[in-house]
């Protein structure tokens, strides 16, 4: 055993780093036991004591794949049509026209945006010069510049937004705590997201599709704010009253009938997608009561009844230093940007402003439908996102609500104290992708570029933020054009599959190589169960995932982890035909079937490395496993069994059967 001491300090290294690799493995299996066994109140509390140590343990534990543990699968389609629009220096009705044309036809006939974008443009004018709408200096495009080059320049910026927008997905995904997700392009436009394990879809598909745009804004005047509110009232109020008149003429004209009760009215089909909604007609006077508790005067003789603007929206009362146009339930959401939009409304809202609704619902009606602020904010941007140089979870001192600390750069500090020192007692917005968070009041001139975000409902919203910030943001916002979650049932049902199909291979080649090998067979056992530890220290160590076709290299490992032992063993049963010493023959058979076992295990592992380059998903996971089995199957057979063998026949002098 004294020749053996490198051997034997080689072994207990290997065992002892699998050990550790595998080791959190161990505590995330007992912890989540642990969690099972408490009640829902229990567990939640014990997880947000313990957060950072929870996902610390989850992070470092060998992370079962998609097929395995469940999760989402998300196909995301990076918006061409708008980063087109964004090259774009300048745009008029052809342009937009053209453009809009394109998407549509490229989501028909499945082709590239910018191919259909420039045939639709020649159809209409042979001789466009793209030049017009498209330059950049650093890419040497002028106005000289020929189509082709526009084009080349046009294709090279849709392929870096993808590409970029692969980093920054698997920026968010990776802080959002994701084991091992995979991310890969699909075509010019699409990228394909499996990530194992998550429990709450919605969360990630915002997280995945959220640009990032960050904005400080200024808010409208309150004043002027209500004032627009009640010319808009006013508006759908004559405009209600002339169709109510003509109706009443028609009735006449048609000797005195009632008027068809089936046809609706066209101004409230337009604004109204739910007239059953109790929310619009609750406001009042007074502005230090609740918003959603407030009486609408103009309810009283049922206006509200007929008044598309007071079906979706409960317009406030004058209140100062807050810019909320309106309160809106969220099914309406959608009909009431829509009847905002129309261009009589929009001559009537105050020049300058923009509606937003805010990020989070305020309260509930009486029936449990969420309600938000609609916020009137000013369209110019004071300071974007690119100023933000850090982000972090804070929570406050006082109410411990969590929050987003922001840190600004150099620039961005400067102009953020100009802005809070010019408006001292005035509102400031902080959007996100298009959503208020907050608009807190500047109290004094804030220097040093530090900012937050307050108002959240949650440390996890807030975590989501700081992980958007992080990221960057998306040269372009991506859609979810697909996605399929898996449950945790066909999870629990691969897991037990696979568990069964590896226990029952392990089982029969056991049972075979004791019946067989005799003594050398239960020496083999040994290696065998001792390969499976190391394969799977090798996968946690590396960080790999374990996944259904990584099961079954494993199940393929364990047939070939005794191929090595059986080309041994019966390699020493010819030497000890020869008449050769059980040692003599132990010696011999190591040496002279040394060759063969290296040379059908390197083959098959660079088989392995082949399958891992060229292959994606499933394919990976087999190979990842194939070669960490051939390596640990290779040490145990050669390196373990030896050192067991000449244990049992110099230090024990046993006589070892080989069947």
């Amino acid at each position: 055993m004294k020749d053996n001491g490198f051997k034997i300090a080689l072994t207990v290294f290997f065992v002892g780093l699998c050990g550790y690799y595998l080791y959190p493995t161990v505590q995330s299996i007992m912890l989540n036991q642990r969690l099972s066994d408490m009640t829902e109140q229990e567990r939640v509390e014990y997880e947000q004591e313990n957060f950072t140590q929870i996902q610390e343990i989850r992070q470092e534990a060998l992370g079962l794949g998609l097929d395995l543990l469940g999760g989402m699968h998300v196909t995301l389609e990076i918006r061409v049509p708008d980063l087109l629009g964004q090259l774009a220096i300048n745009q008029d009705d052809t342009f937009r026209d053209v453009l809009q044309t394109a998407a549509d036809r490229a989501l028909e006939e499945d082709r590239p945006v910018v191919e259909v974008f420039v045939e639709e443009f020649e159809e209409r004018d042979p001789n466009v010069r793209l030049s017009r709408y498209f330059r950049n200096e650093q890419a040497d495009i002028t106005r000289r510049s020929e189509n082709p080059e526009v084009i080349a320049y046009l294709n090279s910026q849709v392929e870096e937004a993808v590409t970029r927008a692969m980093e920054i997905v698997r920026n968010r995904v990776d802080r959002y705590g994701v084991s091992e997700p995979s991310i890969q392009r699909q075509g010019d436009r699409r990228i394909v997201v499996e990530l194992p394990g998550v429990d709450n879809p919605e969360r990630v598909r915002d997280l995945l599709r959220g640009t990032a745009r960050l904005e400080f804004r200024l808010m409208a005047d309150p004043q002027r704010l209500t004032e627009a509110a009640q010319d808009i009232i006013d508006y759908f109020e004559a405009q209600t009253a002339a169709a109510d008149t003509a109706q009443a003429d028609t009735a006449n004209t048609d000797g005195g009938e009632a008027p068809d009760t089936s046809t609706d009215d066209a101004l409230a089909d337009a604004g109204a997608e739910n007239n059953d909604t109790t929310a619009a007609s609750d406001t009042t006077a007074d502005p230090t009561a609740d918003p959603l508790a407030q009486d609408d005067p103009l309810a009283e003789d049922g206006a509200a009844a007929e008044n598309p603007f007071l079906q979706l929206m409960q317009p406030l009362p004058y209140q100062q230093q807050r810019p909320v146009f309106a309160h809106v339930t969220e099914p309406d959401t959608s009909a009431a940007m829509d009847l905002l939009r129309q261009d009589e409304v929009q001559r009537l809202m105050p020049s300058g402003v923009e509606l937003m609704f805010g990020a989070n619902a305020i309260g509930q009606t009486e029936d449990g439908i969420n309600v938000y602020e609609l916020i009137a904010v000013r369209d110019e941007v004071e300071l974007a996102g690119e100023a933000i140089t850090d982000a972090s979870v804070e929570f406050d001192q006082f109410t411990n609500e969590a929050k987003v600390l922001m840190v600004m750069n150099s620039d961005g500090a400067r102009t953020w104290a100009r802005l809070t020192g010019a408006n001292v007692g005035e509102p400031v917005a902080v959007a996100l992708d298009g959503e208020i968070y907050s608009y807190p009041t500047v109290q004094q001139r804030i220097l040093g570029g530090r900012s937050e975000i307050s108002g959240l409902e949650s440390r996890q919203e807030a975590q989501d933020i700081v992980t958007v910030l992080q990221s960057g943001a998306l040269p372009a916002p991506l859609d979810i054009v697909g996605d399929r979650t898996v449950g945790p049932s066909l999870g629990e049902a691969s897991i037990r599959a696979g568990f069964t199909s590896v226990v029952a291979g392990l089982v029969l080649v056991i049972l075979f190589m004791v019946m067989y090998y005799r003594t050398g067979g239960i020496v083999a056992n040994v290696a065998l169960l001792l390969n499976l530890v190391l394969i799977l220290g090798i996968l946690a160590g590396f960080g790999a995932t374990l996944t259904l076709p990584g099961i079954a290299g494993i199940v393929l490992t364990i047939g070939m982890a005794v191929d090595a032992n059986v080309l041994i063993f019966d390699r020493i049963r010819e030497e000890q035909n020869t008449g050769k010493t059980l040692k003599a023959s132990i010696d011999a058979g190591y040496d002279r079937s040394l060759s063969a076992i290296l040379d059908a295990n390197i083959t098959t592992f660079f088989v392995g490395v082949i399958l891992y380059s060229f292959g994606v998903g499933p394919i990976q996971g087999f190979a990842v496993t194939l070669m960490a089995g051939i390596l640990s199957s290779l040490f145990t057979a050669i390196i373990v069994t030896r050192i067991i063998f000449d244990y049992l026949v110099d230090e024990r002098s046993m006589r070892v059967s080989y069947g």
